[in-house]
């Protein structure tokens, strides 16, 4: 069976940097599951999820010297706030880039785990359609254009997310292989955050009032409970399945809901704090861009050793879907 590898990565931070005071909650009043965040990025109104995906995808194209009419088999995205609500952001992105891939694919669930789970559907497509290349990006674009809002940037939950946009770039080839690679859903709880507004109507119906995620004080306490069991779960399984124990892990990369549930997810697997990779406190939560925007900043901090045996993993929204990779990375400083 082909191979195939983790060749690269790249990822743009928004300029727009936004501090605590801007939100007017007392971080001593809240959750803990919303404390823990000093800084963030928001984009701005005239940033598309396209735009975003073309800045961090050209310093990629120019240092791996890809051509993107030749070198980019498979396009896929993930945009927590589409810009349309028909379309996806895909065949712009190809269009400003340069190129034509033959798949591309804007999918639209995962959330904060769909770079690992888009990994899974590009190796998929490669290993059966003998295609040699993918492009996988993710943007997180709620922070600066839900969370902000006037009214919904006063409650605890929205000083926690920041903007970004995380790029992995996938080859058939023996460079940096992906050994295992886990996903699971679990439908049962795909109901327990939702997206709510003060007149109770449909996101897209007319409506004078703003539209925010919610979380129910019992649903948050479901959400910290199952987090902390089914991300070491997938992790286990996936270095399991490789026949490698948690504790040889050398780099891990989750996404980052809070500290605590980063703190947790560490212990738990063996993993100590400065094998686990993670950027809350400046960028607050990235949803699906954290894994892929932490994993660049480690690679181009020259944190990642020769050699390293790399799990990406977590879990999205209250918990539908968890995923987990395990990488042998084999670049050098």
């Amino acid at each position: 069976m082909k191979i195939v590898s983790l060749s690269g990565s790249s990822s743009y931070l928004p300029e727009q940097i936004i501090k605590n005071d801007f939100f007017g909650t007392s971080q001593k009043e809240v959750n803990k599951m919303f404390k823990g965040v000093e800084q963030r990025r928001h984009v701005t109104p005239d940033q598309t999820a396209a735009s975003m995906i073309e800045r961090a995808a050209k310093p990629l194209l120019a240092e791996m010297n890809l051509d993107p009419l030749t070198d980019i088999d498979i396009l896929l995205t993930n945009v927590s706030v589409p810009d349309e609500p028909f379309l996806g952001c895909g065949a712009k992105v190809a269009h400003q880039i340069g190129s034509k891939p033959k798949w591309v694919i804007d999918i639209h669930n995962s959330g904060c785990i769909s770079s690992v789970y888009m990994m899974d559907i590009a190796r998929s497509l490669m290993i059966a359609q003998n295609l040699k290349t993918a492009l996988i990006c993710n943007v997180q674009n709620a922070a600066g254009q839900i969370f902000s809002q006037p009214q919904t940037r006063k409650k605890p939950q929205s000083a926690v997310p920041g903007d970004g946009c995380g790029i992995l770039y996938l080859t058939t080839s023996e460079e940096s292989p992906i050994l295992a690679l886990v996903h699971r859903c679990y439908g049962e709880y795909a109901s327990d955050m939702f997206s709510s507004n003060d007149e109770n109507r449909k996101y897209f119906d007319t409506r004078t009032s703003e539209v925010s995620l919610e979380f129910t004080e019992a649903k948050i306490a479901s959400i910290i409970s199952r987090g902390n069991r089914i991300v070491p779960e997938i992790i286990q399984e996936v270095c399991k399945t490789a026949e490698m124990r948690t504790s040889a892990i050398d780099g891990l990369f989750t996404n980052q809901p809070n500290p605590f549930f980063l703190r947790n997810w560490r212990e738990a697997v063996e993993v100590p704090a400065e094998k686990h990779f993670d950027t809350f406190s400046q960028y607050g939560n990235l949803f699906g861009a954290a894994i892929p925007i932490n994993f660049d900043e480690a690679v181009r901090g020259n944190k990642i050793k020769n050699g390293s045996k790399l799990v990406f993993a977590g879990f999205s929204h209250a918990g539908d879907y968890s995923a987990a990779a395990l990488i042998h990375w084999k670049k050098e400083l």
